[in-house]
């Protein structure tokens, strides 16, 4: 079994114990559609301590530019290795990592002390809040 298999199918999971999954179809090796209008797209690390780190190639913002301008929604959902789900929707990626740069590879750094919310930095600057784990799956139905 591929490693990603694994860190999608625990997320996914987790989606669907939510039932509010109409449909779920597989776009490509990382992304995801739910009920026809969300788009998801997986990043996961394996390292096992925070801070978590993750890097996105010209062609994964690139591809997660094209996704924005056709589904209603889209969220990033950083997966840190067992510790949890850090979900990101597209104004705040964008916060983190310019999107209209396809030139150079891009990083988010995902870190929390134990029982807290999760930090995110990126190569374009800080969210001014914390993403709690909790958050995923609950905000994409907001």
């Amino acid at each position: 079994m591929y490693n990603y298999t694994f860190f999608h199918g625990s997320a996914l999971v987790r989606l669907i114990q939510k039932n509010r999954i109409t449909s779920i179809k597989n776009l490509s090796k990382d992304t995801y559609t739910i009920n026809g209008d969300t788009c998801l797209f997986f990043k996961h690390s394996t390292k096992r301590l925070s801070p978590w780190s993750f890097t996105f190639l010209p062609s994964h913002v690139n591809h997660i530019h094209e996704i924005y301008k056709k589904y209603d929604k889209i969220f990033i959902i950083l997966i840190c290795n067992y510790d949890g789900v850090c979900c990101l929707n597209f104004d705040e990626f964008s916060r983190t990592i310019f999107v209209g740069d396809f030139k150079k590879a891009k990083h988010l750094s995902i870190s929390r002390t134990p029982r807290q919310k999760y930090t995110v930095s990126g190569t374009n600057g800080r969210l001014n809040y914390k993403i709690g784990s909790s958050d995923f799956p609950k905000k994409l139905f907001c």
